[in-house]
């Protein structure tokens, strides 16, 4: 092989080599760079979802809370119905002696 073929394609080889070797390092940069994003966004998601977490269960909490109050108004309100009767029904016999009474 004639040497100046020979020193021109040691000389593109090693150009080639550099270049290969430059977008290696560019390449590896870039995936440093993405895994670091995507760290980040999977960091964010997670606290996200934490916070959402934290709120549904504040929210059940709630809920049972409310169902709780519910079934106590629940309860005043047929206690004082029953009593409600109870009065209605006094009333109502009292009426009728009442009305029993006049001649």
């Amino acid at each position: 092989m004639d040497p100046e073929l020979k020193a021109y394609l040691e000389g593109m080889r090693y150009e080639f080599t550099q270049q290969m070797e430059g977008l290696r390092e560019d390449l590896t940069q870039q995936i440093a760079e993405s895994r670091q994003h995507a760290e980040r966004l999977n960091d964010k998601t997670n606290q996200r979802i934490d916070t959402v977490d934290q709120r549904v269960r504040e929210t059940r909490v709630l809920i049972e809370d409310v169902r709780h109050e519910v079934q106590l108004v629940a309860e005043g309100v047929t206690t004082v119905r029953d009593q409600l009767g109870r009065v209605l029904d006094d009333h109502e016999e009292r009426i009728t002696r009442l009305e029993r009474r006049r001649p």
